[in-house]
């Protein structure tokens, strides 16, 4: 049996929570590699809470 779409997006709610989380902290270190990957990150993760 698989998840319902509400599991699906309360898991995807609590990886972008983590995601801007270490987004904060790159751009705290000025990182702008890590920032990039974060954002192309949280891009992802929005594109899949599109259901």
């Amino acid at each position: 049996m698989g998840m319902t779409n509400e599991q699906y997006k309360g898991i995807l709610l609590d990886e972008l929570e983590d995601w801007q989380e270490i987004l904060e902290y790159a751009e705290e270190a000025h990182n702008e590699k890590i920032i990039q990957k974060v954002k192309k990150q949280i891009d992802k993760i929005n594109e899949k809470m599109k259901f």
